[in-house]
């Protein structure tokens, strides 16, 4: 199944150029600390991560849990993307990591079931 991904202010973005050229733009202001350039990322992978997420279980309270670990591993993406790979393929990179932390999610990881206990 493919998850279009409607990237830029308005999602009016339409070629694939204009919008890797976006999505480049959005992670290298991330990369530098905007807050509103990491929201922008978060909201065109959030049907993704979400898509992902309900693949795992049923369970709304999990889904939710998967989404929050979803969005970790994306912005652990952001941090480790480097201009070189390209922002056409950044989407099969960034899932990489998002598989990874929803895997660490599932097996009980992550900061909090550390913290306190599964």
């Amino acid at each position: 199944m493919k998850i279009p991904l409607n990237m830029g202010g308005n999602g009016n973005v339409s070629s694939r150029a204009a919008q890797a050229k976006v999505l480049e733009k959005d992670i290298i202001a991330a990369q530098k600390g905007d807050w509103n350039a990491k929201n922008n990322i978060i909201r065109t992978f959030t049907p993704l991560i979400t898509s992902l997420a309900e693949k795992r279980t049923k369970d709304l309270k999990e889904i939710n849990r998967y989404i929050d670990a979803g969005k970790e591993g994306l912005l652990r993406a952001v941090r480790k993307y480097k201009p070189s790979i390209g922002a056409e393929k950044f989407n099969i990179f960034a899932v990489e990591f998002i598989e990874k932390s929803l895997d660490r999610c599932q097996k009980g990881g992550g900061f909090w079931a550390r913290l306190f206990g599964r």
